[in-house]
């Protein structure tokens, strides 16, 4: 099982990160293990669909916006990862929570895939404050 959570602060209105959490089409642009997302909203706010890894792994996923709490939902349902990514903006951080469970083969590099899941993490939530920057920049 690898479980950990990942905190950044940034002094930025969590409006503008919010909106970038919550963009459910860019998530590849800021979780780079996340080559591809094909989903579809199923009712207001939740995704399903089919998630293509950065290795050549395919999984599905369902993915909950809550824009009441600002919490992003990734539930991995089958494929190499099962379990959650829960990703929340707060008034001056952003938190990541995982816990997921990896299938096959995948088992035996636990302890690696945790240590690269949480860099992958870190460098996911800078890219994502950094992007807020970015448009807060372009707005003055």
């Amino acid at each position: 099982m690898i479980e950990f959570r990942v905190e950044k602060p940034f002094t930025l209105p969590s409006s503008i990160v919010w909106e970038i959490v919550r963009d459910v089409n860019s998530i590849p642009n800021y979780w780079k293990g996340t080559r591809e997302l094909d989903v579809k909203e199923i009712k207001e706010g939740v995704y399903e669909g089919t998630v293509r890894f950065a290795v050549p792994m395919r999984g599905k996923v369902r993915i909950t916006v809550s824009d009441n709490d600002k919490i992003l939902l990734f539930e991995y349902l089958k494929g190499p990862i099962i379990g959650y990514n829960k990703v929340s903006v707060g008034e001056n951080k952003i938190v990541s929570e995982w816990k997921v469970r990896m299938t096959g083969l995948l088992k035996i590099m636990d302890k690696w895939n945790s240590k690269h899941f949480m860099k992958g993490t870190q460098n996911a939530l800078e890219r994502i404050i950094q992007e807020a920057r970015n448009r807060i920049n372009k707005n003055y």
